[in-house]
């Protein structure tokens, strides 16, 4: 029975699942899987994707907690000239030595690409960060650069977490901020890197200091 709309043909209680175009000898390059399978596979994804939005919240945020859950504490940072090391001491040097330099700052993921094999994963995320800074004579300057992460993750005693990730640059720019923008037409509630944001207020499922 073929699935209206996708390459997927259910035969046997299997899936089959079409990979590549037509080799020599062969009709089409199938990979079988099980729905049970498949099942999990996306499971595990959806984890793997929000380990990577925890930490732009735990960034962004300054949650320190929420930042720490999402690494095993053998788990590797390698983030470019900034730092190299134990994950969970690169997240202490963020909120000691990083953060506090700027006065907001947002981080995105954009494209984001998954394979598991067992209780092993590895994954590709391409992403969008904005840094604020301001001077003493009130002038803002914006920094907008995007990189990508080559992220491996295990599952030990049932938990998912990042065990390495590695960070490269594919661009970056920076430009004079105009705050005129942020009021009038614009103008609304701004977000703060605190306990203060709004999300807090609101949304009575994303408590201060969460878990993953």
């Amino acid at each position: 029975m073929s699935l209206p709309g996708s390459c997927l043909t259910l035969t046997n209680q299997r899936v089959g699942l079409y990979i590549g175009p037509a080799s020599s000898g062969n009709s089409r390059r199938t990979k079988l899987k099980t729905t049970d399978e498949m099942l999990h596979e996306l499971v595990v994804k959806d984890r793997l994707h929000d380990l990577e939005m925890a930490y732009c919240r735990g960034v962004d945020r300054r949650d320190a907690a929420l930042l720490h859950s999402i690494f095993f504490e053998d788990a590797i940072e390698e983030h470019g000239d900034m730092y190299s090391g134990r994950a969970t001491e690169f997240a202490e040097w963020v909120f000691r030595d990083f953060l506090p330099k700027y006065e907001l700052t947002a981080h995105y993921v954009l494209n984001e690409w998954y394979r598991v094999d067992g209780d092993k994963a590895e994954g590709e995320t391409h992403r969008l960060s904005y840094h604020r800074t301001r001077a003493a004579d009130g002038s803002a300057t914006e920094a907008i650069a995007a990189c990508r992460t080559f992220n491996r993750y295990e599952c030990r005693e049932g938990l998912w977490k990042i065990s390495y990730r590695s960070v490269v640059r594919d661009w970056v720019t920076q430009r004079p901020v105009d705050d005129s923008l942020y009021h009038g037409h614009f103008g609304m509630e701004l977000s703060k890197p605190n306990d203060q944001d709004e999300s807090y207020r609101l949304l009575s499922l994303f408590p201060r200091s969460d878990r993953l």
